[in-house]
């Protein structure tokens, strides 16, 4: 048979169906601008007037074009291009050159095999014969300078014919995929349709080719397909269909298809697909057109039909060796992947060639064509290995592995060593072995090799020692499990119930379903009570783990192993013994504090937050292990500098690390000592991969430092693994102390370390107690970032309902104010009222800021920072790096209208136009815009990863080692150019972090994570552990990626003042203080304690989520509330008043305000009881507060029991004042209230009786014979 070659190609997100025209709502599409061409070349005002217009009706050649973004239309356009260096004077002679693109046609450029490094590659792999490197030497020389792309047209066309030499008419076929979507959840690359390559049609060359110093080819290949809008000819997903299910607040994520990546298949625009791959894009495009059906969207029967018959087609074509070309590599072929074709296209279709390869091997026959391509090398190789590793590598190539990966396996370098042997009993430990590798290969790779379509499985059974017992063979039910805990790990559990493991295990996407019930696990000894939890070993890889009441679930042995290092390391440091504090400690935090200020009741604020700083000081000091917590603002940081300025710290050996690069900024100049990221310091160990971003415990204790005291700042960034490494590369401490919030956004990956550790460690601290302060464990709740304040802040208050803590009293004011529309010195709400999120934007910045929009973007330059230039009509930014933080928009999306993409985009748009013309022009001399978001001088931006890079100091002029984090934000400032320059400078930026420090930054020619991005609006995430002065939240009405934990995150972001635009009423935000609306109770670990997972309603009618409430307070009865007292109040309800009460039910006042009283009781009598929980007495706000309270219930007829209650209702309330909890005075109190003559007796639950059964009358009669 003839090889067939698939392919993939990048399009654009397109809101209406690539087919020819504008989007419908161009504005609302930030996703494609996000790809270089479509960033740079979109005229925004054109398309938002010709919007769902044809694109011939713009009079210009659309943006999208250049991407691909027509491929589905009926009618065919000419693209315009120009040589990148045609200014060059090499390639003067370069003229445009047009390309034709026909009907339904999209243009490929196989960017990776072009890249001049990669290309010389490709060339051996591949057999590139005309590929010559002298000529690209040449080329370069003529040019004056080295790209990275090739230069020579005769390299460039080689190349291009041999990437698409094999693509086959009819035959090959052609997969479409996103980079960028507006879906919340999208997957790192997402399918949304394929077809069958029609024809091809290559480029030529550049118009003025023959007289330049060198030929120059284009790189445009024309495939034309089959797929058609009615369905015909191939399948496209309704993915428009989609998004808009999805902005209505529908959860999609199932019918979207995540593009199958092996290698690179699936990234540089346009690549090769293997046909192992196809297969699996072909069955991932049927799952998710059947998950779209299931949601009420519209995929065409053709379409599944056609589906149906590629699968059988891809099948044959793939056949039983999808893995040669590695196995050939292995065996010394010099041109692996050639040499592969040239074997498989000697079999027909399905056939194996295994037979034919192995009579070549031993040079007593086989395909003469692929017999010429053996080498005596390679006849050595097979002529050394036993048949044992014979017969593993002809398993080895029912794979499609790459070739390191294939290596990694035969060499014993994976995770967990693989022996041949073991590996032909049973082929599913590839997974097995290499789960926690930084490339495991995955379960439906090996999957496919086992259990492929019925044709091959039954010509060509597995060689392997054990067949495989059906689809439920206990090797493959093992590997399933043991790949869906891992995936797991990805969301942040760290275990999984057994119901959950199944429910995912059969939503693996294979050919052979896998049906495992609980009987099965039983049967085949899977069952979690079947498997150990020993941490001592690291096999087999599933074990299990108990969960709370005694029930088991599955955990993976990595995670087992590491949970068992962390808690040892935790027990070893808690049993230590304590520091003697020094009696001048306090004297130190005077020092770093300086003396108090503000009037008197702030004096007085100031002297109790002083007192908490001190006693939690101490704890810090004493402790060898101790959990800081308390929200943004509180002084946490400051206790880590009070300590710094110890000399015996100091002395001791003193390390401070950060998870991120931007918090080891933050914590650096905060406390005033040299910080690392966690990065930085386990690298020198070994313990941090920065090729694949894992953090690994190793157990070398030649490599592990020792240091006095240890700080971690922002400690719940960190997931299980940092933490575990962490400690794995220390010398246990004197001192290890972790600093954070545990209210914020939990980490992204494995566990939740520091929350599990600080609800351990907050048990042994009485909740009515201050300060907040216990052993091993200190809590910080006097906010003093913003000085002058009397009574609670308002933006504090609503920023509480979000924290899981119980509410100060009073708290509900806050929800009424903002209702009224109070001016509030804090907080403010902005409703969008039917206007788009750029347009509540435009009037914030106006009011807020007096932003303007027509006088040049100079309002809007002022109001981040720049100062007014007295000669010239354009701001001076050179001050705009100090000031830069004084506002900052925020979005929980990158994507959408209300997205940071759209909102940075309508703000250059609409205040930076004029610069950027003027960047734009050819004799300017202020640095060329940069990237797709094309930044210019004076944008703010913000920096997107963690590297070294030498920055020059102005003045000084001296370029010295500089360090740059991810998420630094600064404005382009520094350099223009001059008459002694040749050339424009390069963008240069100044951080606020890093002042008087300018930043080299260049034009990577490439989309593909842009080192700098716009920054006037930012995602939450993004905004972790930084603080502005004022913060615009935009929050849209349906949006997935809410939670609490988000909004608390966003609402403490700011010392000054936070903005709440809403789309949706206030009141739905309070559905988000519900507990499962929290992303940390949605994670299951069991790092202190056992995980308790339980299903709770959702809210608004969403459905059930699964919950750890081992993180809520949940009653006897099901009911969550916000703290463990209130627990014990409820379940004296459920006891005496069962089903007669409801939590935080709403109460309207006659004034019109309205409050959520702790518990409303309701009784027979038609009388209604209220009852409140005082949790927070000893602090003095709170008591004030909740005279207020008192008052404004008695305002509605609500007077306490002991006056005889009122006529709006009776009043009671219990404290915790001074640690004490008296329930049966909690209890007697409430049946007095409530009146023990309406008590509700609970049914007695009805027994089930057994009788004795009356024979039938004849049966009577024959037993009396």
């Amino acid at each position: 048979m003839s090889y067939v070659q698939h392919l993939s190609v990048r399009v654009p997100w397109h809101d209406s169906g690539w087919g020819g025209t504008v989007c419908e709502d161009p504005l609302g599409n930030s996703s494609c601008t996000l790809l270089k061409k479509i960033g740079e070349g979109r005229d925004d005002t054109l398309e938002v007037t010709h919007a769902g217009k044809r694109f011939e009706a713009l009079g210009v050649e659309p943006a999208c074009l250049a991407e691909g973004g027509g491929f589905l239309s009926p009618r065919g356009h000419v693209l315009t291009r120009s040589h990148p260096y045609g200014h060059k004077k090499a390639l003067a002679a370069l003229s445009e050159t047009l390309v034709d693109v026909p009907p339904f046609s999209a243009h490929g450029i196989p960017f990776y095999w072009l890249n001049r490094q990669n290309a010389e590659e490709m060339a051996e792999e591949q057999r590139i014969l005309d590929f010559c490197g002298e000529a690209e030497k040449h080329a370069a020389d003529k040019l004056g300078f080295e790209p990275r792309w090739l230069l020579h047209g005769d390299n460039q066309q080689a190349v291009i014919e041999a990437f698409f030499e094999h693509v086959q008419s009819e035959q090959s076929l052609v997969f479409f995929y996103l980079k960028h979507s507006p879906f919340e959840d999208q997957p790192r690359r997402m399918l949304v349709g394929a077809a069958c390559v029609e024809s091809l049609t290559m480029p030529g060359r550049w118009n003025g080719s023959e007289r330049t110093a060198f030929p120059n080819h284009m790189w445009e290949t024309i495939i034309r397909h089959t797929l058609r809008p009615d369905g015909r000819g191939g399948i496209l997903l309704p993915v428009q269909e989609l998004a808009r299910l999805a902005a209505q607040g529908r959860d999609v994520a199932a019918a979207l298809a995540v593009a199958p990546e092996r290698e690179r298949e699936f990234s540089y625009a346009t690549e090769h697909v293997s046909a192992d791959v196809a297969v699996a894009a072909l069955l991932e495009l049927k799952r998710a057109a059947q998950a779209a059906r299931d949601l009420g969207c519209s995929v065409p029967e053709r379409s599944r039909q056609w589906l149906d018959r590629q699968l059988g087609m891809a099948w044959r074509r793939r056949g039983p060796a999808p893995g040669m070309p590695a196995v050939l590599g292995r065996l010394g072929f010099e041109h692996p992947a050639f040499s592969a074709r040239a074997l498989m296209s000697t079999v027909p279709d399905g056939g194996d060639p295994w037979p034919d390869l192995e009579q070549a091997l031993e040079d007593r026959g086989g395909p003469e064509d692929f017999r010429r391509l053996v080498s005596a090398t390679s006849r050595g190789i097979w002529r050394h290995a036993n048949g044992q590793s014979r017969q593993a590598l002809r398993l080895l190539s029912r794979f499609d592995l790459g070739r390191k990966q294939l290596d990694q396996v035969l060499d014993r370098k994976t995770d967990i060593e693989l022996f041949e042997d073991e590996l032909l009993v049973n082929p599913y430990d590839l997974v097995n072995c290499t789960v926690d590798d930084g490339e495991p290969i995955p379960f439906e790779t090996i999957d496919r090799g086992c259990f492929p379509d019925q044709g091959l499985a039954e010509r060509y059974p597995l060689p392997v020692t054990v067949p495989l017992d059906g689809p439920l063979d206990r090797r493959r039910v093992e590997a399933a499990l043991v790949t869906v805990l891992s995936r797991a790990e990805d969301e942040g559990h760290t275990l999984l119930p057994v119901e959950d493991a199944l429910c995912r295990v059969a939503e693996l996407n294979v050919v052979r379903p896998l049906d495992v019930t609980v009987s099965v696990l039983q049967g085949i000894e899977l069952d979690p009570a079947s498997l150990d939890d020993d941490a001592g070993v690291n096999w087999p890889q599933l074990t299990r783990t108990e969960l709370s009441g005694g029930a088991f679930g599955y955990k993976l042995r990595s995670a087992t192993r590491r949970r068992g290092w962390i808690r040892a390391a935790v027990r070893r440091l808690r049993d230590s013994t304590p520091h003697a504090v020094p009696k001048d400690l306090e004297a130190t935090l005077a020092t770093v504090l300086g003396e108090p200020d503000g009037g008197a009741e702030d004096h007085a604020a100031e002297i109790r937050a002083r007192r908490e700083k001190a006693a939690a000081l101490k704890e810090l000091y004493r402790s060898p292990l101790t959990v800081l917590n308390g929200p943004a603002g509180t002084g946490k940081t400051t206790l880590v500098k009070a300590l710094a300025r110890r000399p015996e710290i100091t002395d001791g050996g003193l390390l401070l690390l950060a998870p991120t690069g931007k918090a080891r900024v933050q914590l650096e100049q905060k406390a005033d000592h040299p910080a690392h990221t966690l990065a930085q310091f386990l690298s020198r160990s070994q313990r941090y991969d920065g090729m694949h971003g894992r953090y690994l415990t190793t157990g070398e204790h030649s490599t592990r430092e020792r240091f006095g005291t240890v700080v971690v700042d922002e400690a719940s960034m960190l997931t299980e693994d940092m933490l575990a490494a962490l400690l794995d590369a220390l010398i246990l401490p004197q001192r290890l102390i972790l600093v954070g919030d545990p209210r914020q956004l939990p980490p992204i990956g494995a566990g939740r370390p520091f929350v599990d550790i600080e609800r351990r460690a907050r048990q042994d601290h009485a909740p009515a107690r201050w300060p907040r302060v216990a052993p091993g464990w200190a809590e910080l709740t006097m906010l003093r970032r913003q000085r002058g304040e009397t009574g609670a802040r308002e933006d504090l208050l609503l920023a509480r309902w979000f924290s899981g803590d119980e509410l100060m009293e009073g708290s509900d004011e806050v929800w009424a104010q903002l209702r009224r529309g109070d001016r509030l010195k804090h907080l403010r709400a902005v409703a969008w009222d039917g206007r788009s999120a750029a347009q509540v934007l435009d009037q914030v910045l106006s009011e807020e800021f007096e932003v303007t929009g027509g006088d040049a973007g100079l309002s809007f330059a002022y109001s981040y920072g720049a100062t007014k230039n007295p000669d010239r009509t354009y701001p001076d930014f050179k001050t705009a790096p100090a000031e830069c933080e004084n506002w900052q928009v925020l979005s929980p999306v990158r994507g959408r209208a209300h997205g940071t993409v759209e909102l940075n985009r309508h703000l250059k748009r609409r205040h930076r136009s004029q610069p950027l013309q003027q960047a734009l022009h050819r004799f300017a001399k202020v640095p060329k815009p940069l990237g797709a978001e094309q930044i210019i001088l004076g944008d703010k931006v913000v920096n997107t990863r963690n590297m070294r890079a030498r920055c020059e100091v102005p003045g000084i002029w001296k370029k010295d080692p500089g360090y740059v984090a991810n998420g630094e934000i600064g404005v382009v400032t520094g350099k223009v150019k001059t008459g002694k320059m040749s050339f424009r400078p390069p963008a240069h930026v100044e951080f606020s972090s890093q002042l008087g420090k300018w930043f080299p930054y260049y034009d990577g020619r490439g989309d593909d994570d842009p080192p700098l991005e716009l920054a006037w609006a930012l995602t939450v995430h993004k905004s972790q552990g930084s603080e502005f002065g004022t913060v615009i939240l935009m929050l849209p009405e349906a949006a997935h990626s809410l939670s609490r934990e988000l909004l608390y995150t966003a609402l403490t972001r700011q010392t000054d003042r936070v903005i709440l635009c809403h789309e949706g009423p206030l009141e739905d935000l309070l559905l988000l203080t519900n507990p499962t609306s929290s992303d940390t109770a949605r994670r299951f670990t069991d790092l202190m304690a056992p995980a308790a997972p339980r299903q709770l309603p959702g809210r608004a009618g969403a459905p059930p989520v699964m919950v750890d409430t081992q993180m809520l307070h949940i009653s006897a009865s099901g009911v969550p509330v916000r703290s463990k007292n209130e627990v014990i109040v409820a379940n004296i309800l459920d006891d005496i008043a069962p089903g007669a009460w409801t939590y935080e039910k709403p109460l309207y006042g006659k004034d019109g305000g309205r409050r959520r009283p702790d518990f409303t009781i309701s009784t027979h009598s038609g009388r209604t009881v209220y009852w409140e929980h005082l949790g927070m007495l000893h602090d003095p706000r709170y008591a004030s507060t909740w005279e207020l309270k008192k008052k404004w219930y008695a305002e509605q007829g609500i007077l306490p029991f002991d006056q005889g209650g009122g006529p709006g209702g009776t009043l009671i309330w219990t404290s915790d004042e001074n640690g004490l909890v008296d329930v049966p005075a909690w209890r007697e109190s409430a049946l007095q209230a409530i009146g023990r003559d309406e008590i509700l007796q609970p049914r007695r639950t009805a027994k089930k009786t057994v009788t004795a059964r009356r024979p039938p009358k004849r049966e009577v009669e024959q037993q009396e014979r």
